[in-house]
């Protein structure tokens, strides 16, 4: 997950735009009696987010009575309609989408859409909130499903407000089978079966056990694990003959230097990259190192 900093639009400003212009009279009224609930919502909201208790939200306070379903309707069309193109408030849409960095969710693709955090259909005072509004990939928009924790375990990370990559929570390892399919430690000179390279969260020993367990639902709600295996699928052929130079010139414990190296490179950036993470575990490995790696590379 990649830490960005807030939007520089505000609740209150963002939403007096969305109603600014382009809108007719009536439509403006009923909106603009909601100002100071939208306001009081994304107070409520920030603080939750700040506090990792977004799972006490309540879905009531976050919309219109029930009774008054075209308000509620009228509410989530300020994303829809009035932060679309042409409209007063697409400001609002562009700063969270046009910010220069891969997706904050899954460090690796590219920023296409925005997302909202908690979901406009259960929070429509949220809405149009610009600290509900993240920046994502098409695939993590995809994997993320339209709805609310239930639990301190089931936030996803939110890239405005946590902040987890001082420490190293990211490891990776290569695992070598046999024929029938069972994991062994394939020694120097060995010819595996099959590998395969397997992401997975190792949080600190000072993380407590929910902290833990939210990483953990966020690294399988966006699916990262494979996303970090295809990623690394494709990443390992690229530099075979670079690992092969130092191969013939240093041996496995220069491939496993070489290695460490790349690891630390890519570490003073972001400490939890998948890079960083595949990097470390190959350098670790004394079959990969010590000519395995023309097996990996091939596929």
């Amino acid at each position: 997950m990649r830490r960005l900093d807030p939007p520089q639009i505000g609740t209150r400003e963002a939403f007096r735009m969305c109603i600014s212009a382009r809108i007719s009279l009536p439509m403006r009224t009923v909106l603009g009696s909601y100002e100071l609930n939208v306001v009081i919502a994304a107070g409520e909201y920030e603080q939750a987010c700040r506090t990792s208790t977004l799972h006490h939200l309540k879905p009531a306070a976050f919309a219109p009575p029930p009774s008054q379903k075209g308000d509620k309707d009228a509410l989530i069309a300020m994303y829809e309609r009035r932060m679309g193109p042409h409209h007063p408030g697409r400001p609002v849409y562009e700063e969270a989408r046009n910010r220069k960095t891969k997706c904050p969710m899954c460090g690796v693709g590219s920023v296409r859409q925005v997302d909202h955090h908690m979901p406009k259909s259960i929070y429509p005072y949220l809405a149009a909130v610009p600290i509900n509004l993240l920046p994502i990939c098409s695939d993590c928009n995809f994997a993320k499903s339209d709805s609310a924790p239930t639990c301190y375990e089931e936030q996803t990370l939110h890239p405005y407000f946590d902040d987890i990559d001082e420490d190293r929570w990211l490891k990776a390892r290569l695992i070598t089978s046999l024929d029938d399919g069972s994991a062994y430690e394939a020694m120097p000179l060995d010819r595996p079966a099959s590998w395969v390279i397997e992401f997975y969260v190792d949080p600190p020993f000072s993380w407590d056990s929910r902290l833990a367990g939210r990483v953990r639902h966020h690294f399988e709600t966006f699916n990262l694990a494979q996303l970090f295996e295809d990623q690394a699928a494709d990443e390992l052929p690229g530099i075979e003959l670079s690992i092969e130079e130092v191969f013939r010139d240093g041996g496995a414990l220069g491939v496993s230097e070489y290695m460490a190296g790349l690891a630390r490179s890519r570490a003073r950036l972001h400490k939890n990259s998948w890079m960083v993470a595949l990097y470390e575990a190959l350098a670790a490995h004394d079959w990969f190192c010590s000519g395995g790696f023309r097996q990996v590379a091939a596929g």
